[in-house]
């Protein structure tokens, strides 16, 4: 949380000398910048020291790239430039939409060394540990779905909100053990989605 007010309040004060185009010095929008771009990477590096006692837990093999905030970046710094006349006015901007897509690429270098533990199951607790740590009981697991373009496992439940699981960030005989244990632990009848195919060969 303290990353998140963080930089919600760098942003703001950003936009404010920005839009209401108050003389921020360019010292002081480079910092500004600089330290967006470090608090989200900082949020994102926090998840690698952080562990849990589990029955069961997954590394991280690589970063994957977060598609639709690159897409979101893209289009928003489409948007700014083409609708200036001066790019000094909304290039600061701009870089507020990119902060994350940067960051993604930092940390994929980052995870490609460090290989962090971010799933883990302890007794009846599924525990996904990103930029926000999620937790779910699997005993009110009701459903897994598979999607394919995404590659993403997406796990329902009866009193919360479903999650995703990419399954690209982790070995396929993990991928698979944790379909037996969420099976095993849910009180109702999930299956393996029929249209997941679990890859041959692991590339990780």
């Amino acid at each position: 949380m303290k990353y998140f007010v963080t930089l919600i309040l760098l942003i703001i004060i950003l936009t404010y000398g920005q839009i209401l185009e108050t003389e921020f010095p360019l010292v002081l929008n480079i910092a500004l910048v600089v330290s967006i771009l470090l608090t989200t990477v900082l949020w994102e590096y926090s998840v690698l020291n952080k562990n849990y006692e589990s029955d069961f837990k997954m590394r991280s093999q690589r970063k994957v790239f977060g598609i639709f905030e690159l897409i979101y970046a893209i289009a928003w710094t489409m948007l700014l430039w083409l609708g200036n006349n001066s790019y000094r006015n909304v290039i600061f901007l701009i870089f507020i939409f990119w902060a994350f897509p940067l960051t993604d690429l930092i940390m994929w270098f980052i995870y490609k060394k460090k290989k962090p533990f971010t799933v883990f199951i302890r007794d009846n607790e599924l525990i996904l540990n990103k930029r926000w740590t999620q937790k779910r009981n699997l005993t009110e697991l009701t459903q897994i779905q598979f999607d394919r373009f995404s590659k993403n496992l997406k796990l329902d439940f009866k009193s919360k909100s479903g999650i995703s699981i990419k399954t690209t960030e982790y070995k396929t005989d993990e991928i698979q053990s944790l379909l037996e244990i969420l099976i095993e632990k849910s009180e109702n009848e999930v299956f393996v989605p029929n249209n997941y195919e679990p890859k041959t060969k692991n590339s990780c």
